[in-house]
C-alpha cells in the first residue's frame, strides 16, 4: 500500500516537471483584466517562458485587430520596445485613450517549430471630473438660484445632493435637483450655507465630493443722514453707512458739479467705509451731496445738505475820541456763517455789556444789527455824558456756534489838563550852588503846552532875548506833554521862591506852584535818652530837631569815649544809625563809664552836636528775660491765655534776650497743665525743665491733652544766673490727643511680639511632647550633651584640673597688661586739653557759634 503510494507521488511530481517544462509566453501584469484611467501610461511586457530563450524568434505585439504592431518610435501613443538585457518585448501606452482598449496579444516561434502566443483584454474608464462647480456662488435674495455641479465621467455617476449633513434626497418646493445643479426657489438669507455635491461610480467604487460656499447677496440700504455743518478752514468729516451684505462700497458726488468726489482736490472718499473727509473746507463747499452704495446685489444712493459755518471775523473797528461830557460810538463790524452775535466789554472788567441800555450804567447802550443774507452783523457801543474813566480799550467779540472773535478799539476821552495826581509834590531843595530840578507833569488829552512863569515873568525865549530873565539861571527841558526847568540860583535869595508852571490845551488851562527852597544841615537834637543798659549794650530813645521843616534827616551819629581815657572827641568811637533803626550800641566794657554826644544829618550834611548823658555800665548779671512770639497776637502780657492751633501739640518760638555780658549757654523750659480747683487755678502734672540748646530759638510741645490749658516758663541761663521767666497760657484744639501706651489699641510691634512669643511657647510644648514620646528634638539633644559631659568628666583618664580665680569684672576679660619700664601708676586722671571758650551770636534771623569770647555784638535788647 505504501509503496503504491510512493509511486503515485513520483508519476504525478514527473508529468508536474514535463508540463513545467512546455514553452509559452507570459504577459506582465498579470492581473486580469487589465482596467486603466483615460491618459494614464500603460506597459505591458511580454516574456517567454522556454527553457532556451536564445532559439525564440519572430517575438511581436499585435493590436486588437490582430494586426502587427510595427512602431518603435517613443513619441508616437502607442510603439514597442525591447527588453533590456532580457528576451522579451514591451508595449508602451502614453496617455491611454477609450479608443485604445481591446484584447492585445503577442506571438513567437520557438525552435522554428514551436508556435507560442499569448493575449491580454485592456479596458479603459473616465474619473469622475467636477468641470463646472465653483465653490463660492452667489445669489440674490428674492430669485430663484441654480447651484451649478456638472460633472463627468465614464461610467457616468449618480449625483447626490446635501445641505451641510443632511441630504436632499428629492424635488420640493424649495429644493429642484436638475442635472447640471440644485434649484433654489425664492432665495432668502437662510439659504446661505455650505452645500454638497457628490458623485459615486458603483462599478469601480469611485465617490467624490465638492463643497460649495453659497452666499446669499442681500441689496445695500443707506440709514438716513440728516443735513450736516461744517466750519470753514478746517477738516471735516461725513458719514454714509448702509447695511448690505457683502459689505458696499460708496462714491460721493456733489450734485451741482456732478463731479466724483474721489478724484477731486481737498476731498478723500473712504470707499470701504463711506467716509467723506473735507480737507480746508472753503466757502463754496457749501450744498447738496450724493452719496451712493454699491454691491454686487444692487446699489442704492441718498441725498444730504452740507451746510458750511464762517468763523466770525471782525473786519472793521474804528477808534474814537470824544471830548468829555459827549456822546461816544464806537461800531464794530462782523461776517460769518451764521451771522454773528456781537457783544462787548471794557478790558478792565470782566463782564460783557448786555443788549439796550446797562442797568448798572443808564449812560451806556448796546444795539445791534443782523443782515442773514449778507452773513454780516454789526455792533454799536454808545456812551453818553462821557466821563474820563470812560477813556480805555474796549473789547469787541463776535461769536457764532463755530467760535468767537476779538478784537480792541479805544475811546479815547478829551479834558483839559489837571494837576489832581502831582498836586502834593514836596518842595524842591537847593544848596551850595546846585540847580533845582523842577518837574511839571500835567495830565491832559490832547497833550498840553507847558509854559513856566518866575515873579509873574513869564520864562520863554523871548524874555531871554529882552534879558526880563537871565539865560543863566534858568533852563527849560521840554514843552509838551512834561517839562522840567531847572533852576541855579547860586545862593541868591530871589531864586528861592515859588515857581508857576501853567498848561493849556484846546479845552483849557490849569496851573501849579512848586517851590525851590534854600536846604541847610540839620538843627541840634531834641533830646536823647537811654532805654536799655546791659553790662555791654545800651538802646537809646532819640527825639528828631523840633520845629524842623527842612531835608528829611537820613541818619543819626553818635560819638562816645571812656571817661578815664584822656582823649578827644576827634579820636573818639563812632557809630551811625539809619533814621528809624534801632539805635543799640553795642561792644561797650562793663562798670565803664562813658560820654555820648550825638549829631543829625541829611543830605546837606551833619548838624551840630549835642551832648547826651553820661552813662556808667553795670555789672555782668544774669540775661535779661526772653521774648517769647506767638503769631497773631501782638501782646502776651494783655493776652491772659490764646488757643493754640493744634490738639496735641505746640511749638513755642522766642527772640535771643540780652546776654547783659556772659554768653547764654542754655535755655530752660518747663510746662504745666492748668486746671482750675475749688475756684483757683492750679498746676498740675508739670514736666521737668527742659535744656535746650542756645542754637535753637524754637521747642516743640508734644504729646499734649486736647482742649486743656498749658502754662509755658521759659528762662536764659548765663555764667551769672537764669533769667527771669517769660511765661505764656495757651489752650489746645479740641480733636484727638496722644495713644496712651496702655490704650486697648496695641501698635504693630507689640502685636508682632505677641504672635513671635505665641510660635515660641507653641515650639517648646512641641519639643516636650517629642522628648516625652520619641526622645528626640532640642530638649532630648541637650540632655544627650550633658550625659556625655558628665562621663567625661568622672573619666579618670582625662585627670584632673584646677579652675582659674575668677576676674573681677563681670564680662570675664583677660586681665589688663602693665608695659614694662612703665614708671607711673594710674593715680590720677589724664590730662585733658583745656576747652576753648564758644561764643554765641544772633543776628536777628539766626544763631551763631564760633570760637572765642562773646563780646555781645549781636545780642538782643
Amino acid at each position: 500500500m505504501c509503496s503504491a503510494l510512493v509511486w503515485l507521488l513520483l508519476w504525478i511530481s514527473g508529468i508536474t516537471a514535463i508540463s513545467a517544462q512546455l514553452p509559452s509566453l507570459e504577459i506582465q501584469p498579470r492581473s486580469r483584466p487589465i482596467r486603466k484611467e483615460v491618459g494614464e501610461n500603460l506597459v505591458l511586457t511580454c516574456r517567454p517562458s522556454v527553457p532556451k530563450p536564445d532559439l525564440i524568434t519572430n517575438l511581436e505585439w499585435r493590436n486588437k485587430y490582430d494586426k502587427r504592431i510595427e512602431n518603435s518610435h517613443r513619441s508616437s501613443p502607442v510603439y514597442i520596445q525591447d527588453v533590456p538585457g532580457d528576451v522579451g518585448i514591451m508595449l508602451v501606452f502614453t496617455g491611454l485613450t477609450a479608443q485604445q482598449a481591446g484584447n492585445y496579444s503577442c506571438h513567437a516561434s520557438y525552435t522554428n517549430t514551436q508556435f507560442l502566443s499569448a493575449s491580454v483584454e485592456v479596458s479603459t474608464f473616465k474619473d469622475v471630473q467636477f468641470t463646472d462647480a465653483p465653490e463660492s456662488q452667489y445669489s440674490k435674495v428674492g430669485t430663484n438660484f441654480k447651484i451649478k455641479c456638472i460633472v463627468k465621467g465614464d461610467p457616468y455617476p449618480i449625483i447626490d445632493w446635501y445641505k451641510g449633513d443632511e441630504l436632499i434626497a428629492e424635488n420640493t418646493e424649495k429644493y429642484i435637483r436638475d442635472i447640471d445643479g440644485l434649484i433654489i426657489s425664492n432665495v432668502t438669507e437662510a439659504d446661505d450655507g455650505v452645500y454638497k455635491c457628490s458623485a459615486l461610480v458603483p462599478s469601480t467604487g469611485v465617490y467624490k465630493t465638492r463643497n460649495i460656499k453659497v452666499e446669499i447677496q442681500v441689496p445695500p440700504k443707506i440709514l438716513p443722514m440728516k443735513s450736516i455743518e461744517v466750519v470753514e478752514g478746517e477738516t471735516a468729516s461725513v458719514q454714509c453707512t448702509a447695511t448690505g451684505k457683502p459689505p458696499p462700497s460708496y462714491q460721493w458726488i456733489k450734485l451741482d458739479r456732478r463731479n466724483d468726489l474721489s478724484k477731486t482736490d481737498r476731498f478723500d472718499v473712504k470707499k470701504l467705509t463711506g467716509e467723506l473727509i473735507m480737507n480746508r473746507v472753503e466757502f463754496g463747499d457749501d450744498g447738496k451731496y450724493k452719496c451712493v452704495a454699491v454691491n454686487p446685489a444692487g446699489n442704492v444712493e441718498t441725498e444730504v445738505r452740507i451746510n458750511v459755518l464762517v468763523k466770525p471775523q471782525i473786519y472793521e473797528l474804528l477808534n474814537a475820541t470824544t471830548p468829555v461830557g459827549s456822546e461816544s460810538r464806537l461800531l464794530c463790524k462782523t461776517k460769518g456763517r451764521p451771522p454773528p452775535k456781537v457783544t462787548f466789554r471794557k478790558l478792565s472788567s470782566s463782564k460783557p455789556f448786555t443788549v439796550e441800555k446797562q442797568i448798572e450804567d443808564t449812560r451806556i447802550t448796546l444795539k445791534q444789527e443782523t443782515f442773514n443774507d449778507a452773513g454780516e452783523a454789526f455792533g454799536t457801543l454808545i456812551i453818553n455824558n462821557l466821563t474820563r474813566s470812560d477813556d480805555g480799550l474796549y473789547e469787541c467779540i463776535a461769536e457764532n456756534p463755530t467760535g468767537a472773535a476779538y478784537k480792541n478799539g479805544h475811546i479815547t476821552v478829551w479834558f483839559k489838563p489837571t494837576f489832581n495826581r502831582t498836586k502834593d509834590l514836596p518842595p524842591v531843595w537847593s544848596w551850595d550852588g546846585r540847580p533845582g530840578n523842577l518837574s511839571c507833569l500835567p495830565e491832559a488829552i490832547p497833550n498840553a503846552t507847558i509854559v513856566w512863569r518866575w515873579n509873574q515873568i513869564e520864562i520863554s525865549e523871548e524874555n531871554f532875548n529882552n534879558r526880563r530873565v537871565s539865560r543863566t539861571n534858568f533852563e527849560v527841558i521840554g514843552k509838551s506833554p512834561q517839562s522840567f526847568l531847572i533852576v541855579k540860583p547860586y545862593n541868591e535869595p530871589r531864586y528861592y521862591t515859588l515857581y508857576e508852571c501853567l498848561a493849556r490845551n484846546a479845552l483849557g488851562e490849569a496851573s501849579i506852584t512848586i517851590q525851590l527852597k534854600q536846604g541847610s544841615v540839620p538843627l541840634a537834637i531834641g533830646q536823647i535818652k537811654p532805654n536799655t543798659v546791659t553790662a555791654t549794650t545800651i538802646k537809646f530813645s532819640i527825639v528828631p530837631p523840633s520845629n524842623y521843616d527842612g531835608l528829611p534827616i537820613r541818619s543819626y551819629t553818635v560819638q562816645y569815649k571812656p571817661e578815664r581815657q584822656e582823649q578827644s572827641w576827634e579820636n573818639s568811637l563812632m557809630h551811625t544809625w539809619s533814621n528809624g533803626a534801632p539805635y543799640i550800641l553795642e561792644n561797650l566794657v562793663s562798670e565803664a563809664t562813658y560820654h555820648f554826644r550825638f549829631a543829625a544829618r541829611n543830605d546837606v550834611g551833619l548838624g551840630p552836636w549835642t551832648n547826651g548823658p553820661v552813662i556808667m555800665m553795670p555789672r555782668r548779671s544774669a540775661p535779661a528775660e526772653p521774648t517769647i512770639l506767638v503769631p497773631g497776637v501782638v501782646n502776651l502780657t494783655e493776652t491772659k491765655e490764646f488757643s493754640a492751633p493744634y490738639s496735641n501739640h505746640f511749638e513755642i518760638r522766642w527772640n535771643v534776650p540780652a546776654d547783659n555780658g556772659e554768653p547764654i549757654e542754655h535755655y530752660l523750659i518747663r510746662f504745666c497743665q492748668v486746671h482750675k480747683i475749688d475756684d483757683a487755678e492750679r498746676d498740675i502734672e508739670c514736666s521737668e525743665n527742659i535744656q535746650q540748646s542756645v542754637q535753637y530759638t524754637n521747642f516743640p510741645l508734644n504729646g499734649l491733652m486736647p482742649d486743656t490749658s498749658y502754662k509755658v516758663e521759659l528762662r536764659a541761663l548765663n555764667a551769672m544766673g537764669s533769667s527771669s521767666p517769660a511765661t505764656i497760657r495757651f489752650r489746645t484744639a479740641r480733636g484727638i490727643g496722644p495713644v496712651p501706651l496702655n490704650s486697648a489699641s496695641m501698635s504693630s510691634g507689640l502685636i508682632i511680639g505677641l504672635v513671635v512669643a505665641g510660635l515660641v511657647a507653641l515650639l517648646i510644648v512641641v519639643d516636650l511632647i517629642c522628648f516625652c514620646l520619641y526622645r528626640i528634638g532640642v530638649t532630648a539633644l541637650c540632655c544627650d550633651r550633658a550625659r556625655r559631659k558628665k562621663k567625661d568628666e568622672e573619666d579618670p583618664k582625662l585627670g584632673s584640673y584646677k579652675a582659674a580665680p575668677a576676674h573681677p569684672n563681670s564680662l570675664n576679660l583677660p586681665q589688663p597688661i602693665k608695659l614694662a619700664g612703665t614708671p607711673l601708676e594710674e593715680k590720677e586722671p589724664l590730662n585733658q586739653p583745656a576747652e576753648k571758650p564758644v561764643s554765641v551770636e544772633f543776628d536777628g534771623r539766626q544763631v551763631y557759634t564760633k570760637p572765642g569770647e562773646i563780646i555781645g555784638k549781636h545780642s538782643a535788647v
